[in-house]
């Protein structure tokens, strides 16, 4: 059977753990460094959160994707579902967290209300309903109710039924479970199964927020029978932007249903981005058109995946797996399982899910570690090639008469004062590239904010006395999302590639005076190999680290661009909700509410300043110049003319140094095949 996607990423930690002993073994890294990688490694937890509304096959679908059999119950109902977290344990067990006791005051509260009382007011009746059924089933629990509120209760797995089910003995104050299972894949990983949104249990739907704010994908699951229904719609454009746009994978799940009646995967692909469309025209928020150009949704069919994955005597002994593969046998024409495999579309799936955990994690987890480790292999064999080409320069030295020597001398006394004026003027240059940057996004980044403020301000303006403050409390909180996690986001992204293009067209332009000067002053050096070998020590520098940083607080190798973000000099757009306004309504009148809410606007708009953070581009100046002059000035010209001195001030015997200097040569070309062989077998 095909390896899934968490045993290809159990084997990438197992192959860099290889790697960094291997790197530790040949002196390259420290055993410190060595078991800071691997404890990275180990403690990194991989998050895919999945959502979607019920009955839409999300337990089918889990299934297939983390256990490979039925393991998980059908979904209970939406007033009673808690959420569950898959995860790796040494033993199959379950441990589930209960409410606390003032959680449960609130349901009881809740519980005591009329519906008469909330009709028309959909959220406080969803709250009461749910709170109603919670607080009838828990008389399964008599007596024990309090005194298992607050408390974690571990249990066997095989009595999962009794926290998740319907029927289930605890399910009433549930409110999330953690499944344990032996798989060694699920080693660093989270599997989040949402119950839903809009939960009317605000402890629950704060969780389940709470767990897809860190996820590293979101999956929405649609159901092919009833694709993008209302209650999609409201998942998609009331909590999935929270998640972070770029993060989420739609699948649309049975399409084999729609498929049996007639209906191509492309009619099914394509009604599904039309009722998308049409939402998005619908609400003028073009939120779900920008994930649709992220991936497209993808048809596929859990139960298929799942009985493709099962055994066959389990099928055969199952009437309704039974059934169900005669059903996709028939329908698809097909006979066995690897052809079952291929009609479900879990490998589409699998792949788009692959795709965007490399984007979210491969950098920091797999790319970072693994170039610091061939950056040290590469700084031994850069430090033997020095030798080598000292070795090599004292040869000829030695062998050339002192006349010769001091012309020598001259023209290296000649690279050096070039060189160093080309070193001066390569810092004008990126200090001129990096103020046309900061110039640029101070523009672009404030337009963003100035425009978003706008339109926030227009919809208070627009807010009649008539209407509730949730009636705009949504699109408030939607345009400050999109502001942070998408045009913010993607305005550095752009600024960060247009100040590596030029950060690399500035050093290009220098290596090409460089390359010329040393042509003409150092004839007999072969500069091309050594001016290559420091075109990637800047490469690297730009592109591990990006070109903007923020003191934060946080471990910067661990920051990627959109946490600086986050985290750092937009921090306060991030963390600023005006849910909390909505208390307001019982204390301000209408005016008093829009003036608060327009003043919050205007505090954002005045106190967006991204100077600090721009302003951060010309760290890389400073380790460019660096670079370049102790490459250059200190390690190729400045010993050259080092020994030269030595040989013309100092007239030792020249046959005896001339004999030790090719002995060591010897000795040189062998640790540098030495040094190549490893890092070959390295990038295996």
């Amino acid at each position: 059977m095909e390896q899934n996607l968490f045993e290809e990423l159990q084997e990438r930690k197992q192959h860099l753990v290889t790697i960094a002993k291997k790197a530790t073994e040949y002196g390259w890294i420290t055993l410190e460094r060595q078991k800071e990688i691997i404890d990275k490694l180990e403690n990194d937890t991989l998050t895919i959160g999945v959502i979607g509304q019920m009955k839409c096959g999300k337990s089918t679908f889990l299934n297939s994707f983390v256990f490979e059999d039925d393991i998980l119950p059908a979904a209970t109902t939406p007033m009673t579902a808690a959420l569950s977290v898959i995860t790796y344990g040494e033993e199959k067990k379950i441990v589930a967290e209960f409410y606390t006791t003032d959680e449960w005051e609130e349901q009881k509260m809740q519980a005591s209300r009329s519906l008469d009382e909330v009709q028309g007011n959909s959220l406080e009746e969803s709250k009461v309903k749910a709170a109603k059924e919670l607080v009838e089933k828990a008389s399964k629990l008599g007596t024990s109710l309090n005194s298992l509120l607050g408390k974690t209760q571990e249990d066997q797995f095989e009595n999962l039924i009794e926290y998740v089910g319907a029927d289930g003995k605890y399910i009433s104050i549930t409110k999330s479970v953690t499944i344990y299972y032996p798989k060694e894949y699920l080693k660093g990983v989270e599997i989040v199964d949402t119950p839903g949104f809009n939960d009317p249990i605000v402890s629950r739907e704060e969780r389940t927020k709470a767990f897809l704010k860190k996820a590293d994908v979101v999956l929405m699951m649609l159901y092919a029978g009833r694709p993008f229904d209302a209650t999609d719609r409201n998942i998609l454009f009331q909590n999935v932007r929270q998640c972070g746009i770029g993060k989420v994978i739609i699948g649309i799940n049975k399409y084999d249903i729609p498929y049996e009646n007639g209906e191509t995967e492309e009619e099914i692909k394509n009604y599904v981005k039309e009722e998308i469309r049409k939402a998005c025209r619908a609400c003028d928020d073009d939120t779900l058109v920008e994930i649709l150009k992220q991936a497209d949704p993808i048809p596929l069919s859990a139960e298929m995946a799942l009985l493709s994955e099962l055994p066959m005597s389990k099928i055969t002994n199952n009437d309704a797996f039974q059934f169900a593969w005669k059903r996709a046998c028939d329908n698809f024409e097909i006979s066995s399982q690897s052809q079952m495999r291929d009609k479900s579309h879990l490998n589409d799936l699998t792949s788009a899910v692959k795709q965007m955990v490399e984007t979210e994690k491969g950098k920091i987890l797999f790319a970072k570690p693994m170039n610091a480790i061939l950056a040290a292999g590469n700084s031994k064999k850069d430090d033997i090639e020095k030798a080598l080409r000292e070795c090599n320069s004292l040869i000829t030295n030695l062998s050339t008469p002192d006349d010769e020597l001091e012309e020598k001398e001259e023209k290296l006394n000649k690279a050096e004062r070039r060189l160093n004026k080309k070193i001066d003027s390569l810092g004008d240059d990126l200090d001129s590239a990096f103020q046309q940057i900061i110039r640029k996004g101070r523009n672009e980044l404030e337009d963003a904010v100035d425009d978003t403020c706008k339109r926030m301000t227009s919809i208070v303006e627009d807010w009649k006395m008539t209407s509730s403050i949730d009636s705009i409390i949504p699109k408030l909180n939607a345009e400050q999302q999109k502001l942070v996690t998408r045009t913010l986001k993607r305005a550095v992204e752009n600024l960060d590639e247009e100040g590596k293009r030029k950060v690399k067209s500035c050093v290009n332009d220098f290596f090409a005076d460089a390359e010329d000067i040393l042509m003409r002053n150092v004839p007999e050096f072969d500069s091309r190999d050594f001016i290559k070998s420091i075109s990637k020590k800047v490469d690297t520098e730009i592109e591990d680290d990006g070109m903007f940083s923020f003191d934060n607080g946080s471990d910067e190798e661990d920051a990627s661009v959109m946490d600086i973000i986050l985290a750092g000099a937009f921090g306060f757009l991030n963390g600023y909700t005006f849910g909390a306004l909505g208390m307001a309504k019982r204390m301000f009148t209408h005016g008093e509410i829009k003036k608060n809410l327009l003043k919050d606007i205007s505090d954002i708009s005045n106190e967006f300043d991204p100077q600090d953070f721009l302003q951060s581009i010309h760290k890389h100046k400073d380790e460019i110049i660096d670079v370049v002059k102790e490459s250059f000035i200190n390690e190729l010209i400045n010993p050259m003319q080092e020994q030269i001195q030595e040989i013309r001030y100092k007239k030792g015997n020249k046959e005896k140094q001339l004999s030790e200097a090719k002995a060591n040569l010897v000795r040189l070309k062998a640790d540098k095949i030495k040094i190549e062989k490893q890092i070959s077998n390295l990038n295996i």
